[in-house]
């Protein structure tokens, strides 16, 4: 058994020096050809012309959180379908949010509310008489 052992390790070595004389480097450079030139979210919002980190620190950013409005008597929801700003108050560092996207205004959203002087089945007015 300690033959055999000998013999795959002499064999391994053998290799491990082959590969070092033979002057091969594994390249880790990235294949620029592979990667688009832009920002992930360039299509959905307007990037900064200074792209960077920004100046806002953690009490700036709290305030982007729609989570802390909740417990306030106005309307307000932490389920949007569009964002404003890509982060939302959950980026790490802060500095990382408002530093490369800018704000774009979403339109708001049509309530879709039914007449009462229809039959109504559930929310939806119902064609059945």
């Amino acid at each position: 058994m300690s033959k055999i052992l000998n013999s795959i390790l002499f064999l391994g070595a053998i290799l491990a020096i082959g590969l070092v004389l033979s002057g091969y480097k594994e390249n880790f450079e990235l294949m620029p050809a592979k990667y688009p030139n832009k920002l992930l979210l360039a299509d959905s919002y307007p990037v900064k012309s200074n792209a960077g980190l920004s100046d806002n620190g953690n009490p700036e950013q709290y305030l982007l959180n729609p989570n802390i409005y909740i417990g306030d008597y106005e309307m307000n929801t932490n389920n949007k379908k569009y964002w404003d700003i890509p982060c939302y108050g959950k980026s790490y560092p802060p500095t990382i949010c408002g530093g490369l996207y800018g704000e774009k205004k979403q339109p708001r959203e049509k309530l879709c509310r039914p007449g009462f002087d229809c039959r109504r089945v559930g929310f939806f007015c119902s064609s059945i008489n």
